[in-house]
Formats: C-alpha cells, structure tokens, sequence
C-alpha cells in the first residue's frame, strides 16, 4: 500500500499550474522560478520553448509545468502564457505575434500581413518589395541616393513639386537647361 500511495502521489504531481516569479534568460536554456499549488517555490525549472521563437513571459504569467518521472525537482515548463496582455479577439486562422505593451504582427483571413508598433526598424544588407502598388502616408524621406525607373516613358521622379522628366534650371553663365530626354 504505501508503493501504490507513492506512485499516486507522483501521478497526482505529474502535471501542474504555476505562476511565474522570475525569469533567467542568460542560460542556454530559460529558467524560471515558479509558485505550485500554496506557496511551493520550485527554481531552475527549464522552460522549453518552441524553435525559432523565443520569449520572455512578464512575472506574474501562469505556467503549465511538468514533473518529468513524477518528480517535483524535475520541473519543466511546457507553456506559459499571461491573460492580462495576450492579444485576443482574432478571427479564426488568424495568428500573431505579440508584445506586452501592445505592438503585435497579425496576419489575417485575408491574406494582410499587420504590422503595428511605434517604430520598424529594418536591419538588413538589401530589402527587396516585389509589389505592384506601395503606399506611404505621412512625411518620407530618402536618404542617400535615390532612383526612380520606368517601364514606359511616362515614368517620372517628383521631387518637392518638382518633376525630374520636365525640369530645367538656369546653369552658372544664365542659360536655361533643356528638358531631359
């Protein structure tokens, strides 16, 4: 009897809710400290995350952990999530990636991939847009060199009301430019 009281308590402890107390994300693995059950500390547990995404959880986010062999010293954590700033109310098949002060990458039923955030920051050695139409509102601007082509020869550069096509400018002896060609 006392064998099976053992085995049912390391099944009873085999899966658990936590909350999140600290997290280390300077290891190889991220670990947490985690509150089980009332007031059962447990450090060191490994959170597994899934490849190719990573995250640091606020404090305070619900973990579901795992005692591997049935074990509480060794805890893993399998999910964690935090209610009070998971992005909701998407339509099914929609999928995001979120942050806690609220900027998120959505993409929709619709095929809009939606960026909102306070500033995008791209760092790369070449960005290419394969797009038949680009918008841009507000203020723009380029700096280093710029290129406007064309396939056809209506294809024009304005800059500041000016067109690049039909500009002439008077050079340094007073003569006016002819148009470009």
């Amino acid at each position: 009897m006392k064998a099976f009281n053992s085995l049912k308590r390391r099944m009873q402890l085999l899966v658990s809710r936590a909350v999140v107390n600290v997290i280390n994300d300077s290891l190889k693995t991220q670990n947490l400290q985690v509150s089980i059950l009332n007031d059962d500390d447990a450090d060191d547990v490994e959170r597994f995350q899934n490849y190719g995404h990573t995250s640091v959880p606020p404090a305070g986010s619900e973990a579901i952990v795992l005692s591997v062999g049935g074990m509480r010293e060794n805890l893993v954590a399998i999910a964690v999530d935090n209610k009070a700033t998971r992005l909701g109310s998407l339509k099914p098949g929609d999928s995001a990636l979120y942050h806690m002060d609220g900027h998120n990458f959505t993409l929709t039923e619709d095929g809009v991939a939606r960026l909102t955030c306070k500033r995008f920051e791209i760092i790369a050695d070449e960005v290419i847009s394969d797009a038949s139409e680009t918008q841009a509102t507000g203020n723009f601007s380029t700096l280093g060199n710029s290129t406007t082509t064309g396939t056809s020869e209506a294809a024009d550069h304005i800059s500041n009301g000016i067109s690049g096509k039909d500009h002439r400018h008077r050079e340094h002896d007073g003569a006016l430019t002819e148009k470009a060609q």
